[in-house]
């Protein structure tokens, strides 16, 4: 048996510094063998219809250069993808944008970036964030 809880992540951001200290933290807490990263939802959805397998999560900051996550959720709802389940990755302060952006397909929930070692072994754990909505 592994001692990773899952093969594939795909982190999506475009700020060098919270794609360091995710990545380092899912290495840590072996969350995922594999980290692969998109800085743009061009790139992450170019990267998913390329890819030979694909990821078990999606980690998607939702403001990104171009494309931002919203535009993202909304193209791969077009493309029936639904392979993986997706965490946001950014503070929604309207509770009308986390509920938009969490009725789309494999969307399980809202962490608060960086990521946390703890917030990691729930999902690992749980499979979804029980506390998506930011007080």
């Amino acid at each position: 048996m592994s001692d990773f809880s899952f093969e594939r992540v795909l982190l999506i951001d475009d700020s060098e510094i919270d794609v360091l200290v995710n990545r380092r933290l899912i290495e840590l807490t072996r969350f995922a063998r594999q980290v692969e990263v998109a800085v743009s939802g061009e790139d992450a959805l170019e990267l998913l219809r390329n890819a030979s397998e694909m990821p078990d999560w999606i980690f998607l900051d939702m403001h990104l250069p171009g494309m931002n996550g919203l535009e993202f959720l909304e193209e791969l709802s077009v493309t029936g993808y639904n392979h993986s389940r997706i965490i946001l990755l950014s503070v929604m302060t309207r509770p009308e944008d986390l509920q938009k952006v969490m009725s789309f397909p494999g969307v399980a929930g809202q962490l608060d970036k960086p990521l946390t070692q703890q917030a990691l072994r729930d999902l690992a754990m749980n499979g979804r964030v029980f506390n998506s909505v930011s007080s």
